[in-house]
């Protein structure tokens, strides 16, 4: 209805401007009843009441649209604004001459500087120099050959001091005749990603290094090893021979060299172990079956140190693919050091299951623990902390593990123990539909 107000009150106006017409010309006069042209004045009142009223219609529903449009207008822009300045990445405009127009409140997250004393500065203010010498001819490389977009890594300088690093997607902005007019862009904070990009560097250095130093460690081995082995035993035979026409005095003398010398051969055995390349033959089994062959083998060794091994184990079977024989080694090794680091006894707790998708194993012990210094050498040859060891047998252990492409954690703190924890991938067996006969082997632990 109120579509057509202005054409109802047009009409009603031109109804009582003709009813106010009669009563002045006919009653207040008394002129002669002229039908005719009372006809013709009430029509031309009418149409003059309908079309004025039409027109304001026309008008007031134009403005009408006008004011939705206007309030949808801001509530677009109002909803525009609110996710401009609520997004982590900063949002900007600039001129042809690289002066901010626009900054959403980011930039001040980012910056430290102010939206308000950041507007109508140029952008390559805030660069640090060298990166503003490298991007400056590469901007206008760009402007001169036309293109539309580009993005780049470039270092801020921070308002209360220090740098960090944007990543900035800017797209260009051209007038009709080709001429540049400014530009729109984000800038997203890539600090972190910079710092741990450096890191990985620097670890990767570092892993070249070791890598090249166990080399080094490795074609010493070999070579230590070929050329003392052979002198060494004709210096134990010539004492074997000694020893039998010695007197008991010399003979303990003798035992002695030949006690050294039995550590020189382990030695030697270790360092040939870490040079020579091991045939590794890959086969499923279970490593279960392993750990609790390996903790029965230990267990009588274990006794003599007045040490418990106990085992936890969430499957009868975890089935791995990789060198039984091996990774036997590997627990072994393991085990036998933390029974060695507990002199007055205790407990080594031998876990296996599954864990995220992968079977892992984890060897604690109640020991002295280790401290970080400690923590960071462990692997390196010859490093070691016990008084008779050789520093070789947790080298070769890690190099096992990375030959099956398992994951080593290692957590120790003073007085509190160490424990090791391996991840494995693990491999699904295909069941044989056959009826079964034997009973299920109870867990061990």
């Amino acid at each position: 209805m109120s579509k057509y107000r202005g054409r109802i009150a047009g009409m009603l106006i031109g109804f009582l401007l003709v009813i106010i017409w009669n009563f002045i010309f006919y009653f207040l006069l008394e002129s002669p009843i002229n039908l005719p042209l009372d006809l013709l004045y009430t029509v031309i009142l009418c149409v003059v009441g309908f079309y004025s009223g039409k027109s304001y219609d026309i008008n007031n529903n134009n403005l009408q649209e006008m004011k939705e449009k206007e309030a949808e207008n801001k509530k677009i822009n109002d909803e525009m604004q609110h996710v401009l300045q609520n997004i982590e990445e900063v949002v900007f405009r600039t001129d042809e001459k690289g002066h901010f127009l626009y900054l959403n409140q980011a930039w001040q997250s980012l910056s430290g500087y102010s939206v308000i004393e950041s507007l109508y500065k140029n952008a390559f203010h805030f660069l640090s120099l060298g990166d503003r010498q490298e991007i400056l001819p590469l901007l206008k490389r760009l402007k001169d050959e036309g293109k539309d977009k580009h993005k780049f890594d470039v270092s801020y300088q921070k308002k209360e001091g220090g740098v960090l690093w944007g990543e900035i997607h800017l797209k260009f902005h051209y007038d009709n005749n080709g001429r540049f007019i400014g530009s729109v862009g984000t800038i997203m904070d890539i600090t972190e990603r910079i710092h741990t990009e450096e890191e990985l560097l620097e670890m990767n250095e570092e892993l070249a290094i070791e890598s090249q130093k166990l080399a080094v460690a490795g074609q010493l081995a070999a070579g230590i090893a070929h050329e003392v082995r052979n002198p060494l035993t004709s210096i134990s035979g010539f004492l074997q021979l000694m020893r039998d026409n010695a007197t008991k005095k010399q003979r303990e003398y003798l035992d002695i060299i030949f006690a050294e010398i039995k550590r020189i051969e382990l030695v030697l055995g270790e360092l040939l172990i870490l040079a020579k390349p091991q045939a590794i033959v890959f086969k499923e089994f279970n490593i279960v079956d392993t750990l609790y062959n390996v903790s029965q083998l230990l267990s009588t060794n274990a006794i003599l140190y007045n040490v418990n091994i106990h085992t936890e184990f969430q499957k009868n079977t975890l089935n791995i693919r990789g060198d039984e024989n091996q990774l036997k080694q590997v627990f072994i090794n393991l085990i036998k050091n933390g029974i060695e680091s507990m002199p007055n006894g205790g407990t080594i707790t031998i876990k296996a299951g599954k864990e995220n998708g992968k079977v892992f194993v984890s060897v604690e012990d109640e020991g002295a623990g280790m401290k970080k210094e400690t923590l960071d050498k462990l692997g390196e040859p010859f490093f070691t902390t016990k008084t008779k060891g050789t520093g070789l047998g947790l080298t070769i252990c890690l190099r096992i593990l990375r030959d099956h492409r398992a994951d080593v954690q290692v957590q120790s703190f003073e007085g509190e123990g160490t424990t090791f924890r391996l991840n494995f991938e693990e491999v699904k067996l295909k069941k044989k539909w056959k009826k079964s006969t034997g009973m299920l082997k109870a867990p061990v632990g």
